[in-house]
């Protein structure tokens, strides 16, 4: 199971009495569930909902369940202009999960340019908070390694 005390205590700062709606994108995936988990576990947003490019979850696990049925899921690509930006108009705060494995070029570009789309939208549409959380954000120095193209998964941590 994942540790989402972290998570909990992050929102917690960005709080206040006033709640706000939380969108996640990659919300059906292992990372994106558990996200979606500790917004709803946490009470602070009037509204979380999800993002992604297949819906709801078809079997989530069973102790996100409960949760996940509290989030609204809207099915669409993020590569799509118009359905990316009324997915994140409103938000006070947009949380990318998005991930996904194959080529070098294929994670790359759902990996990174996927959530730069976000970013760039998210910044237009006004969002107040901006969160991005990856696998690659796991391995301990990660950020601003020179990983050879040759290594497994590069694409995923370009």
């Amino acid at each position: 199971q994942y540790n989402t005390c972290h998570l909990h205590n992050t929102m917690a700062q960005a709080s206040n009495t006033i709640k706000k709606s939380l969108l996640v994108l990659g919300g059906n995936g292992y990372v994106g569930q558990n996200v979606l988990h500790a917004a709803i576990q946490s009470n602070l947003f009037s509204e979380v909902r999800s993002f992604n490019r297949s819906g709801a979850p078809k079997s989530p696990p069973p102790h996100l369940a409960e949760s996940l049925s509290q989030v609204e899921f809207l099915t669409g690509d993020i590569f799509d202009n118009s359905a990316r930006e009324d997915a994140i108009d409103g938000n006070y705060a947009v949380v990318s999960c998005i991930g996904a494995f194959g080529s070098n070029d294929f994670m790359k570009k759902i990996c990174g340019d996927a959530t730069i789309e976000a970013i760039e939208t998210s910044k237009q549409k006004g969002v107040n908070k901006f969160g991005f959380v990856s696998s690659a954000q796991v391995y301990e120095g990660s950020t601003g390694l020179k990983i050879p193209p040759s290594m497994p998964m590069h694409g995923y941590f370009q």
